[in-house]
């Protein structure tokens, strides 16, 4: 009998596989960092309040529970990719701190009462931004510069 060895094709599939699903994991973190930070243009309301209260519902952000607090960025999507690249520079490890500044609405819980909805305060700023980026796309808003 011949002894049975790895077979190159299960081999190959298998690493094809790992190599899929990490593509798709780190897609999926870009498209939920989009979801969550990016409103080109901004979403047009009667005030910040009125925004914030709108985007955090209409993205996700109020259930199961409210969301202490969200940062929206207000440009076009290829800008904001540029800081993984030549756009920003490194922080530390995969952290980078744009070169420019942007247009952000900063959302903030207000309160939550037992049976009724979140409501946010918003307050408009131009600052530079920080982001963790995996594959050169940012995945992560960390904070405002």
């Amino acid at each position: 009998m011949a002894a049975r060895g790895p077979r190159p094709m299960v081999l190959l599939l298998s690493a094809l596989l790992c190599l899929c699903l990490v593509q798709l994991t780190q897609g999926a973190s870009f498209r939920q960092f989009v979801n969550n930070h990016v409103n080109e243009p901004k979403t047009a309301a009667p005030n910040n309040n009125a925004y914030c209260n709108r985007l955090m519902q209409q993205r996700g952000m109020t259930r199961p529970r409210c969301k202490l607090s969200n940062t929206f960025i207000h440009a076009p999507i290829n800008q904001i990719r540029a800081i993984c690249t030549n756009g920003g520079r490194r922080f530390r490890r995969n952290l980078f701190d744009s070169h420019m500044s942007f247009s952000l609405t900063v959302c903030r819980l207000v309160n939550r009462r037992r049976g009724r909805s979140c409501v946010y305060t918003g307050r408009s700023q131009t600052r530079r931004i920080r982001v963790g980026c995996v594959n050169q796309l940012p995945v992560h808003f960390e904070r405002i510069l």
